[in-house]
Formats: structure tokens, sequence, C-alpha cells
């Protein structure tokens, strides 16, 4: 399997090749009002982002807004972290103590119900506490799921 999965990632099937570089073209041409799809594609992740940035507000953290892509790395500073989510251990996290943006994000996790990606997951073991108040969040979701977000935010929050 390993020695023919080296070589099928580089081999699409010419009719693969012959679809995606007509769906390239295709995606250059008007599309639902905007002048390409590329265009609304842009255009609906500002939006997502939109979304994204006032349900992280409600919940007390000041997004660092991207120009592009469609993750958003938030200041949780303001937020404290119960101490039983700082002592837990896992070993998806290989240092100890758990650092605090791992904390943070299982708290949210767990009491919140909104699942956030802990940046240091990305960091050499020295660099690891350089994260400690950001957590990074995605908005390339359903509306649904972002307004969800927002609305369990501010129900944990208003609580608390």
């Amino acid at each position: 399997v390993t020695a023919a999965q080296q070589w099928i990632n580089f081999s699409a099937p010419t009719p693969n090749q012959d679809a995606i570089a007509l769906s390239l073209v295709k995606a250059e041409e008007p599309y639902e009002g905007y002048a390409s799809y590329y265009k609304f594609v842009a255009a609906e992740y500002k939006r997502k982002r939109g979304l994204l940035c006032a349900a992280l507000r409600s919940a007390g953290m000041e997004p660092i807004i991207p120009d592009g892509g469609f993750f958003i790395m938030t200041v949780t500073s303001a937020i404290d972290v119960p101490t039983e989510f700082l002592e837990e251990k896992t070993v998806a996290m290989p240092t100890d103590p758990m650092p605090r943006d791992w904390a943070m994000s299982r708290y949210f996790t767990k009491e919140v119900g909104v699942t956030a990606i802990p940046p240091s997951a990305f960091y050499d073991t020295p660099n690891v506490p350089l994260a400690k108040n950001l957590l990074r969040f995605a908005y390339c979701k359903g509306d649904d799921t972002i307004i969800e977000a927002g609305k369990r935010f501010q129900t944990y929050f208003n609580k608390h």
C-alpha cells in the first residue's frame, strides 16, 4: 500500500485532469451575482469571518482578523481557565503541565460545547508558552454551526 500510495497521488487519471481543468475555467465565469466563483467564495468567507468574530467577542475574546484563509486566531487572556483543566493530562499534549491554550481549548469543548485548536500544537516545545493566550477557530463552516457557537458562548458566559 505504501509503495502504491507514493505514486497514485501524482497520477491523476486523464478524465479527472480534464474535469479539473474545465472547472477552473468555469470558476472564472460570473457566479451568484459575483464576477467569478472565486469572488463569491471570498465574499462568503469574509461574511462567515464576521459571524465568527461577533461570536468570539460575545465571549470576551478579541479576534486577530486575517486578510485571508479560514482560520481566526483570538486572544483569550481576558478569560480565566478553571484550574482543573490546567491540571488535566493527555497523551496528545506531550508537555507537562498542560499549556494554557490546550487547557482553554478543552475547557471550551467540555463546558461550552465549542471546540478550538490550540495553536501551540504547531510549535516546538520551547515555544509552546508563546501561544498561551491564543486559540485558533475555523470559519469554513455552515452558518448554522457558527451561529450555534455564538449562542453557546453567549449562554455560557452570561451565566458565568
